[in-house]
């Protein structure tokens, strides 16, 4: 039966240096990758926690700014990535977020919108 962990010792032994040098920079390069994925997520996570909780939209931004999560300043685009992608972001507070007010009175709201 194949052990994959067994694996990369069975066959460095048969590669060449060239082989095992450019394995041990995949390696590490994929690690840096997930590394960054597991901070985006987390950030996305606290950005999520600090929407759903927030009373005033200027408050929430403002953090999820902070984190890196949207631009600095945040664009209505952004913002409109920000609440289609973002998993578990409370929908009632999306839908007052987008329904807030007249378009003269909250225009940033009518653009993300």
């Amino acid at each position: 039966k194949f052990d994959r962990r067994a694996a990369p010792e069975r066959y460095d032994s048969e590669m060449s240096e060239h082989d095992i040098e450019w394995l041990s920079k995949a390696r590490y390069h994929t690690s840096l990758a997930l590394r960054e994925r597991k901070l985006r997520k987390r950030r996305m996570a606290k950005a999520a926690v600090e929407f759903n909780e927030r009373s005033r939209d200027r408050e929430w931004i403002e953090e999820a700014e902070r984190v890196g999560v949207l631009p600095v300043p945040a664009t209505p685009s952004s913002v409109a990535s920000f609440l289609y992608s973002t998993p578990k972001l409370d929908k009632a507070k999306i839908g007052l977020y987008l329904s807030k007010g007249p378009p003269e009175k909250y225009p940033f709201n009518s653009e993300v919108l």
